[in-house]
């Protein structure tokens, strides 16, 4: 993951138009189309990038195809195995020969919480925990678990969520970035034999102008 998407997942106001997200359980796994870019993203494999092709528009929705990854969303309610939160679209990605069926698109009947996003540098990660699941990239490598519930300390300026593999730990103090923003919290991450920092959550400060 390159340093500017995982800042992407920081940034107050999106530099592009947001992307077509989907998501699904069994295993967890998130995609997203850019305009530029396709992405799939899934627990144990390394993450797939193709260049987003032509949309194929049918009677009930619409599909892009590619020799490594294709994204069909079919309009109609589907509802999220994790969390049973309702989404407007059912979802289906083909990796290779492996078969994916998930839900897409605008979340239905509830306000979607707004996502707890971190990043850092060397190397360059990208933290997200939206939709009921945490998600931690480095490099191409993935994580996917379901969000744990996290532990707060007594004074309350230490949460940490841990669950199979990871362990995240957000601490109340300002953290500074490459990009000179000041965020509310700094970050630690261990999972597998990596143990990354970084900066989250809201912006204290915005980079400096010029």
């Amino acid at each position: 993951m390159s340093l500017l998407l995982a800042l992407a997942l920081l940034a107050t106001q999106p530099a592009e138009p947001a992307p077509y997200s989907a998501i699904g359980a069994g295993p967890l796994w998130q995609a997203a189309i850019h305009p530029d870019a396709m992405t799939f993203e899934t627990h144990g494999r390394d993450r797939v990038s193709v260049d987003t092709p032509a949309r194929q528009d049918n009677a009930n929705g619409f599909v892009y195809r590619t020799d490594q990854l294709v994204i069909a969303v079919t309009h109609g309610a589907c509802t999220d195995a994790l969390t049973r939160r309702v989404y407007a679209d059912r979802v289906t990605v083909q990796n290779g020969g492996t078969i994916y069926q998930g839900c897409g698109g605008a979340a239905r009947g509830w306000n979607r919480p707004e996502p707890y996003g971190a990043a850092g540098g060397e190397p360059f990660w990208g933290l997200e925990i939206a939709d009921g699941r945490l998600y931690f990239g480095v490099n191409d490598e993935v994580v996917i678990v379901p969000a744990p519930n996290p532990v707060a300390s007594r004074d309350r300026r230490t949460r940490r969520y841990t669950a199979p593999g990871i362990s995240v730990v957000l601490r109340r103090e300002n953290c500074e970035l490459e990009d000179e923003r000041v965020y509310a919290d700094a970050v630690t991450i261990r999972a597998g034999h990596w143990t990354v920092e970084g900066c989250g959550g809201r912006v204290i400060r915005e980079a400096p102008e010029g």
